[in-house]
């Protein structure tokens, strides 16, 4: 009556059974084993760093190359499985989640390509385009290499990225691919492009953009160094498509009770109140405690949002940080602004 019941890990794509997974990749918290069928599975023994097992198994599966990483779509590319309840110490599957008295909440993670003898190095799939002198003579249909996306997005030229929605099948993935910039005006310049050619696309894909959302929002739940630019990103799509997409803001709002993700999550949503308000003004009194919080970003980001929100009735509360002269940085019109919290207070209080 005590037996714990307990299953031998198998691959859910071809059904035998595998190998307990090894630190193999660049992350020694993720261990990896592959599968004789040619499936990469990664194990995340907490449970909580899903997204960065699918990079690690997907990276794997692509002998370590990131760039063909990157270029790669789901289902069309690759598939992915993933099996819950694993114990890396026992080596089971433990479906009711308690193995000897522990907890056991890891997940093995599944890649498998497609057609792996098929998928060529993306870097031969693009054509090199001169946008800038042959930028309203290039032909609608070419392609514009990993280069030329990054040196639009540095020139701010978001009208010739924009001009290739819908027709640049790897348009999406190289602005993903800045979303992991070490700078925070590219990171925040391809957020922006992102959200205006989702918004193309979403007129005829919409489940396509559905998914992205959903794998950016994946990549949120994982560390810091997985989120870089996630955030900008969710909020510029949804607000370039509010209708098709709001329904994603509840995700962003649950973020708030997590303090590491808070001040990104407060930013993402006051961009996203600029043109959609009502979503969040029910919830302005429980946005009232964040004006107390010991970091200055989240302070200066709620004012910001209590403003976009038009909470007159909070103007009171928001003068108290009157005099608060720690500095926050935001995205504006392609460039990073730094203000006072006490110059965001004086300007919220003048338009509410």
């Amino acid at each position: 009556m005590t037996r714990e019941i307990v299953n031998i890990p198998s691959c859910p794509f071809c059904g035998i059974d595998i190998e307990r997974p090894e630190i193999l990749g660049e992350d020694p918290d993720i261990r990896l084993g592959k599968c004789s069928c040619g499936a990469i599975y990664a194990c995340d023994e907490s449970g909580k760093n899903m997204g960065i097992a699918f990079v690690e198994a997907l990276v794997m599966a692509c002998n370590k190359d990131w760039d063909k990483a990157w270029g790669l779509s789901e289902d069309q590319d690759f598939k992915t499985e993933v099996i819950e309840h694993y114990d890396i110490v026992s080596h089971f599957v433990v479906p009711g989640g308690v193995f000897d008295k522990r907890r056991i909440s890891g997940v093995l993670f599944f890649v498998r390509l497609n057609n792996p003898q098929d998928i060529q190095d993306i870097k031969n799939d693009y054509k090199v385009v001169d946008t800038e002198s042959n930028k309203d003579e290039a032909p609608l249909d070419m392609k514009l290499s990993r280069t030329d996306v990054e040196r639009l997005i540095a020139s701010y030229d978001i009208p010739s990225i924009l001009h290739r929605a819908g027709k640049d099948k790897r348009l999406i993935k190289n602005l993903q691919r800045l979303l992991y910039s070490a700078d925070p005006i590219i990171r925040a310049r391809a957020a922006e492009a992102m959200g205006k050619v989702c918004a193309v696309i979403s007129k005829r894909e919409s489940k396509k953009i559905s998914r992205l959302i959903q794998t950016l929002l994946y990549s949120i739940i994982d560390t810091a160094a997985f989120s870089l630019g996630a955030f900008e990103a969710i909020a510029e799509i949804i607000v370039n498509a509010p209708d098709m997409f709001e329904g994603y803001v509840p995700h962003l709002y649950q973020l708030l009770s997590e303090k590491s993700r808070r001040p990104k999550a407060l930013m993402a949503l006051a961009r996203i109140s600029e043109v959609r308000p009502e979503l969040l003004r029910p919830r302005a009194f429980y946005l009232l405690k964040f004006l107390n919080d010991d970091d200055p970003e989240v302070r200066g980001y709620t004012v910001i949002l209590l403003e976009k929100l038009h909470a007159s009735e909070l103007k009171s509360d928001i003068a108290k940080l009157k005099g608060d002269m720690h500095k926050i940085s935001f995205y504006n019109n392609g460039e990073i602004l730094t203000k006072t919290i006490d110059e965001l207070v004086y300007t919220a209080l003048n338009n509410l």
